[in-house]
């Protein structure tokens, strides 16, 4: 397949409803999105925080590879490319750090819904640097509904923040805004490059930094993970980094990043759940509560 050409931001497509089809992919992708966490938590019993990080993102660099080679995108960045792949990266990498030391310092289960919190940075930010993306106020309640459900699924198992927990929530809360900043900013990077190759050389650029800083201070080739731990890993690198990360992407390119963003509230619902069994993080009875409140969010956040 041809690459497709790049248009300005201020005509690039942006449909003011979702397709049925862009919307199934979406809930996807923020459903994989919140089994992450736990993933990460599995892999770090056997790495180090940046190493796993390093590690995930040079599977997922290759992965993404193939892709582009699959689909005919060429994989070195054009002239004028440089700049906009530099700040990509350079924001990427910060966002994934504080993200692994959210996780490593924290539980899966608080970081999901912490991280999920970036849709409303999102939908703030997009308001006024995202030309079309004007907040209504169907989207606004549709936020609120689908923030209650957030809020519901916590009821009253929070706990007393302390120690390394409110070290781990706080970093957590920056990687949210940073996430936040991070799909507003690729809204716009994905009108000027193709999106597979955006996302390749974000994963090129974590993969050098993670690897590097952790061979330097982590003593990454001193470890010797398990088999659970590198599975992890791998399936962070396949399933998150390629796979999530590259659809994600190129839903960006043709649909509202305001529209897109109501959907992380799916993953935490799905990374509560998945933390609970994998991990023995508590479960609380405002599931089922959060689940239906999340769906009447999005309905609402869609609506003209």
């Amino acid at each position: 397949m041809a690459e497709e050409i790049v248009v300005p931001v201020e005509t690039a497509p942006a449909s003011a409803r979702l397709t049925g089809a862009a919307a199934v992919w979406a809930a996807l992708m923020a459903a994989l999105w919140g089994t992450n966490p736990t993933a990460l938590k599995l892999a770090l019993r056997g790495l180090p925080p940046m190493g796993s990080a390093g590690l995930r993102f040079c599977i997922a660099a290759f992965g993404v590879w193939v892709v582009c080679r699959a689909m005919g995108v060429q994989a070195w960045p054009k002239r004028g490319e440089w700049p906009w792949l530099a700040a990509a990266g350079a924001l990427f990498v910060v966002q994934i750090a504080t993200f692994t030391l959210g996780v490593h310092w924290g539980t899966a289960s608080h970081s999901i819904v912490l991280l999920h919190s970036y849709p409303f940075f999102v939908v703030v930010m997009a308001h006024f640097f995202i030309p079309g993306e004007r907040t209504s106020w169907g989207r606004a309640a549709g936020l609120v509904a689908a923030f209650a459900g957030i809020v519901a699924l916590f009821a009253g198992g929070w706990g007393a923040w302390q120690g390394t927990q409110l070290r781990g929530d706080s970093v957590q809360l920056l990687s949210a805004f940073l996430l936040g900043a991070q799909v507003v900013f690729l809204k716009h990077a994905v009108a000027r490059i193709a999106s597979n190759r955006l996302v390749l050389w974000q994963m090129v650029i974590g993969a050098a930094v993670f690897l590097l800083y952790s061979l330097a201070v982590e003593d990454l080739a001193g470890y010797r993970p398990g088999v659970i731990s590198m599975l992890a890993v791998l399936y962070q690198g396949v399933i998150i980094g390629t796979f999530c990360f590259t659809v994600w992407t190129w839903l960006l390119r043709h649909h509202a990043a305001s529209r897109l963003a109501i959907f992380g509230f799916v993953a935490p619902v799905v990374g509560v759940a998945i933390s609970a069994v994998a991990l023995g993080e508590p479960l609380t009875l405002g599931l089922l509560a959060s689940t239906s409140l999340v769906a009447v969010g999005i309905v609402l956040a869609n609506m003209r």
